[in-house]
């Protein structure tokens, strides 16, 4: 079934237009979503237009005639139905997708019931979702490249509220253990297994260095071994947030290996890493490679290749200065991808 889903993706199209300018923009998302919060609060906090958030699972709390909806990733029956019956009075719809969804699809590597969450998603909103879609917002070149033929793609890239830089926060205390950090979630499950050789080197080889990885028991049992490897299980993400506020680490990491999932991702463990004050090693190519300057704002390695993992921490690990310096050069992105109709909605003349 999921085989066969999956190739649905090519047939999607974004059939909704629209001619009403916009009165309001109205966000439609899961109560708790990181996506939301990480491309649009801070963007929408500027807009000139009211600005209503919409839960999933509850009706939309103003009209919807004359807005301009936002669906950030998912619609459920309760949502799609009422932008369907609002359809000849909408100003438009955009889909603001940060993962590929037919990908998961058919990607063996993600775990069942995500993937199982994903075909029932599909299957019973696509079409629907489709239908009344006028343009679809990505994450990443590589999502756009693939929805190219569904209509009309932008780039989007995150633009979260502010938080202190690694330059910005306390010098860790002198003396104090290396800290480094994996906090990929769920869909990251290749990423846990490919970096135990290059923790366990780096653990064996430097007695002071500790690790904080997030995952599940089976993670706990893959590094029971490490006694200065400290598995956590995933947070919630305003636990999260509030976390990155109190807490510092030294090094993150950030691997991905080529999946059909993965390759759509886009650079924001860039953002995750600097949250806590952290320089970071990251997958050389795509996403990173657009926002990651290797040897100026943190380390680019190929994921084919753990001993370059190895040798990237190490040098880390030994070398104080260097990673202050690569630490001081972690900044925000200096180009940041915006949809020209988001444009549109902050511009002061988007008023009606």
């Amino acid at each position: 079934m999921l085989e066969s889903v999956s190739d649905y993706a090519a047939f999607f199209r974004c059939s909704g237009e629209y001619d009403r300018k916009p009165a309001r923009i109205v966000v439609l998302a899961q109560q708790v979503s990181p996506t939301r919060d990480l491309y649009l609060r801070r963007r929408l906090a500027m807009a000139p237009l009211p600005v209503h958030y919409w839960t999933l699972g509850e009706n939309c709390p103003v009209s919807l005639n004359d807005a301009f909806v936002i669906v950030v990733r998912y619609v459920d029956r309760t949502s799609i139905a009422q932008i369907e019956e609002a359809c000849r009075n909408l100003s438009g719809v955009a889909w603001l997708l940060d993962d590929d969804v037919a990908a998961a699809l058919g990607d063996g590597d993600l775990p069942l019931h995500y993937r199982a969450f994903m075909a029932h998603f599909w299957l019973r909103f696509a079409q629907r979702l489709a239908r009344v879609t006028s343009e679809i917002w990505a994450a990443s070149d590589a999502l756009a490249d693939r929805l190219a033929q569904s209509g009309r793609v932008s780039r989007i890239d995150p633009l979260p509220e502010a938080f202190a830089l690694p330059a910005e926060r306390d010098e860790p205390d002198l003396g104090q253990p290396v800290r480094v950090f994996y906090h990929g979630q769920k869909t990251h499950r290749p990423e846990r297994e490919w970096l135990h050789p290059v923790v366990k080197t780096i653990h064996d080889r430097y007695p002071s260095v500790h690790f904080e990885m997030v995952g599940d028991a089976a993670v706990k049992a893959k590094y029971r071994g490490l006694d200065r490897v400290f598995v956590t299980p995933a947070f919630t993400w305003p636990d999260y947030l509030a976390r990155s506020r109190t807490t510092r680490f030294d090094i993150g990491l950030a691997p991905l290996l080529s999946t059909p999932f993965n390759r759509a991702r886009s650079w924001g463990k860039y953002l995750d890493i600097a949250r806590f004050g952290a320089v970071g090693i990251y997958a050389e190519g795509q996403p990173y490679d657009s926002v990651v300057r290797d040897g100026e704002n943190g380390l680019l390695r190929s994921a084919q290749n753990p001993d370059a993992w190895i040798d990237a921490l190490a040098l880390l690990i030994e070398d104080d200065a260097f990673r202050k310096r690569l630490t001081a050069g972690v900044s925000w992105p200096a180009e940041i991808a915006l949809p020209d109709t988001l444009g549109d909605l902050l511009r002061e003349d988007s008023r009606c």
